[in-house]
């Protein structure tokens, strides 16, 4: 082992640990508010402390701060029974004599996991893992069954969820897999289906997308030129034109389109023309929020039918989805499941959390990606960091900040099984294909032991009301500039900024500061680095805004103006400050 690799080993033991005693305090026993549980007594349930923190509660009445890995599993992908077995299958059967027994992998697994700092499995974890002394979840997967919606892209559509046999494959389904675990005290709860999507709205531009589904625009435009004598196709036409009195001529006024008969959406559809006014992007948003009611209301009731034990855990959005997808799925779901790749988990999920109050479960996070590998650190310009020092550095605070946040109530490790991890190009398993702790296991091992206390501690939110004085900032304007988001990180020591910023792509510094008790005001020069995207290049350019900010607890919220590339430019704002969980 090299010197270099030596230290740097040494000083992330020492930024991890660190982290724990600057929030710790008394370890005093949570007590629930009565009135919040959600869930049957004597199963897994969801409950409130008096002072506003989530737990998962086991069937024990002990609170379980949830931490899975998804797609523990033979063949060790996503899929779970669907996966094909492939390397790490064949690694397993020669290691454990698997076609014998799975007893031996699965007693292994189990003790990997632990040994981590894990205490559940995730989605597509399969049946040999189940009731074998650690809580696990299961993913129906309602939408891999047909029949299906067309799809603009080439990629499998949405079902259409209004056909009788839609409703027939989705209950067979629910009976398969709910009826068995009816009573198991280890399973948490269902997730009904990952990174699903509604359609986007507008037609603005056409670029596919979490948020998009499947489709290129909106779910209303494309079930509207489908085949005729498709049930969805009947139940769209009859929503659209009863919103615009019964009539074509009607609906192509409102929507500034000429529709004279339902063959000339089928046109424009193929012609790509977009449809830009305010009545069409309402009626979108109004028929996809209809059909995610319809979907959460009949997963609801198809699993409390064969399984009215257990939480339901919503369908692992890729990302924080639109509100009305948020109101639609609100009645249905105890607790809403979104997967996350950003250092940005607290802040991008803080606003959904606040909106539907309800719990919410990280469904898949990873910290080997470029936004945790690629933006620098203040302290960098005199010791600088590898992408793997970056790493975990960053993932160290963001799952730390996660367990702090009142409403998420755990986090799931993307995956069990990655191919080894070399040098600067970072897996995100647990396990090597060879079924080797792979490049994060000291880390995990370190990190994931305290964020039960850490979360503990915290109940009431003390670490909110501090002053600013060292720690992290996370801005985030509507653009920087024109067509464009953007969030910068700004680090403070002693109460006052650092001179640097930086975000993708970005870099900055702050040019004069005034802190105030609840009021900060900032000027902030920003560079921004040439980038490429999918038909070119967006050009680089400088920028200098003055920024305004009042404080509400650990987030603060104002406006901006300012110039970018002489140009004037201006819009509302949002931070979160984290007190520093490090000791320099």
């Amino acid at each position: 082992m090299t010197r270099r690799k030596y230290l740097s080993i040494c000083s992330l033991f020492l930024l991890i640990t660190a982290a724990y005693p600057l929030f710790a305090q008394e370890n005093r026993k949570l007590i629930f508010d009565p009135s919040s549980y959600k869930g049957t007594s004597g199963y897994f349930r969801i409950a409130k402390t008096t002072e506003g923190q989530w737990w998962f509660v086991t069937p024990d009445g002990q609170p379980f701060y949830y931490k899975g890995v998804c797609a523990v599993n033979r063949a060790g992908t996503m899929g779970g029974r669907r996966a094909l077995p492939g390397p790490y299958a064949a690694t397993i059967d020669r290691k454990y004599n698997y076609q014998q027994s799975p007893d031996a992998f699965v007693t292994a697994s189990l003790h990997t996991l632990r040994t981590h700092g894990f205490n559940a499995l995730g989605a597509w974890a399969t049946e040999e893992f189940f009731n074998k002394g650690m809580p696990f979840t299961e993913i129906i997967e309602f939408f891999k069954e047909g029949p299906f919606l067309p799809s603009a892209n080439g990629k499998g559509g949405l079902p259409d969820i209004f056909d009788p046999e839609w409703m027939v494959n989705a209950d067979r389904k629910a009976r398969a897999l709910c009826t068995p675990l009816r009573y198991s005290r280890e399973l948490v709860g269902y997730f009904t289906d990952n990174e699903i999507g509604f359609g986007k709205v507008e037609d603005t531009q056409f670029d596919l997308g979490f948020q998009a589904g499947q489709f290129d625009y909106s779910l209303l435009r494309l079930v509207l030129a489908m085949d005729s004598s498709r049930a969805a196709y009947k139940e769209a036409w009859k929503f659209v034109l009863e919103r615009h009195g019964n009539s074509f001529r009607t609906l192509s006024q409102d929507w500034k389109v000429a529709i004279a008969n339902p063959e000339d959406m089928k046109t424009l559809n193929n012609m790509r023309a977009r449809i830009q006014d305010p009545s069409y992007d309402a009626d979108a948003a109004a028929f996809s929020k209809w059909y995610a009611e319809r979907y959460f209301k009949i997963s609801h009731d198809l699993i409390r039918l064969y399984d009215p034990n257990h939480l339901i855990l919503g369908c692992r959005f890729g990302g924080p989805p639109p509100f009305y997808v948020l109101d639609a799925m609100k009645p249905w779901v105890d607790v809403i499941s979104a997967n996350n790749y950003q250092p940005i988990l607290y802040d991008r999920y803080d606003t959904l959390y606040k909106y539907t109050g309800l719990p919410l479960l990280i469904g898949e996070v990873s910290w080997a990606t470029d936004p945790f590998k690629m933006i620098p650190y203040a302290s960098e310009k005199s010791i600088p960091l590898t992408q793997k020092e970056r790493m975990f550095r960053s993932g160290t605070n963001t799952l730390t900040r996660t367990a702090l946040h009142d409403g998420i109530v755990g986090f799931t490790w993307y995956r069990w099984v990655s191919p080894a991890s070399t040098a600067e190009y970072i897996h995100s398993g647990v396990v090597t294909l060879e079924d080797e702790p792979d490049v994060h296991s000291s880390v995990q091992q370190t990190l994931f032991s305290k964020l039960d206390d850490l979360r503990r501690a915290n109940n009431g939110g003390a670490w909110k009301k501090g002053a600013i004085y060292t720690g992290e900032m996370n801005l985030f304007p509507d653009s920087l500039r024109p067509g464009s988001k953007h969030y910068l990180r700004l680090e403070w020591k002693d109460g006052k900024p650092l001179p640097h910023l930086a975000g993708w792509k970005m870099t900055g510094k702050p040019l004069k500061h005034s802190l105030r008790g609840n009021q900060l005001d900032m000027t902030l020069e920003v560079v921004f680095a040439e980038q490429p995207i999918r038909d070119g290049v967006v050009p680089g350019g400088k920028g200098m805004y003055n920024i305004r900010l009042n404080r509400s607890g650990e987030k603060w919220t104002g406006e901006y103006d300012g110039l970018y590339e002489g140009k004037p430019i201006k819009g509302k704002l949002y931070a979160f400050y984290f007190p520093d969980q490090y000791k320099q």
